[in-house]
């Protein structure tokens, strides 16, 4: 939207546009990890959801230089963190959570939990969406990001929770010798 009324070279358009955005934008100072890729989307979910009050928990320790792809990772746990909106949207207001976990071990690993009230469709392990007929796009995107890391995404649900867990393979950075 902003580069096709950059193109139009239309200056008014693009400061509206910037307005509206901005003022969509929850205020809210939080801060969860030293990296300020997952931190800005942590911290974006977390005032949704504390603007819509559902209880919104995350540990995140992620330094702030880690060799991994910060779109994919970024993708994956907004992604994530949006699915778990959506879901608790839909939930009754006392069965309403999102716990997120974000950290390094042997492998990269996001890890979003969050409660949900219905039936969850899946049709030959793809799940379907909740929006429109057809398969959703969202956690195949996941799945497929996962895939082309070196890594691997699973995800449950039983008794109300929907878990996602996605593993996303460290890069191996290059040493510099002497």
């Amino acid at each position: 939207q902003l580069s096709s009324l950059a193109e139009k070279g239309d200056l008014e358009k693009i400061k509206e546009y910037l307005s509206n955005a901005n003022s969509k934008i929850p205020d809210y100072d939080l801060h969860f990890c030293e990296n300020q890729a997952a931190d800005s989307v942590i911290s974006h979910y977390a005032a949704l959801a504390k603007r819509e009050n559902i209880p919104f928990q995350a540990n995140a320790a992620l330094p702030a230089h880690i060799s991994i792809d910060q779109i994919d990772m970024c993708l994956v746990l907004s992604n994530l963190l949006e699915n778990a909106l959506e879901a608790s949207l839909k939930a009754k207001p006392f069965n309403r959570r999102i716990h997120a976990e974000v950290y390094l071990h042997h492998k990269h690993l996001l890890q979003v939990e969050n409660t949900f009230e219905g039936k969850i469709q899946e049709k030959n392990h793809i799940f379907q969406s909740s929006k429109r007929t057809g398969n959703g796009v969202g956690i195949q995107s996941v799945r497929h990001i996962a895939e082309k890391n070196g890594g691997d995404s699973s995800f449950t649900y039983e008794n109300g929770v929907f878990t996602a867990k996605i593993m996303l393979r460290i890069q191996k950075t290059a040493v510099s010798r002497p």
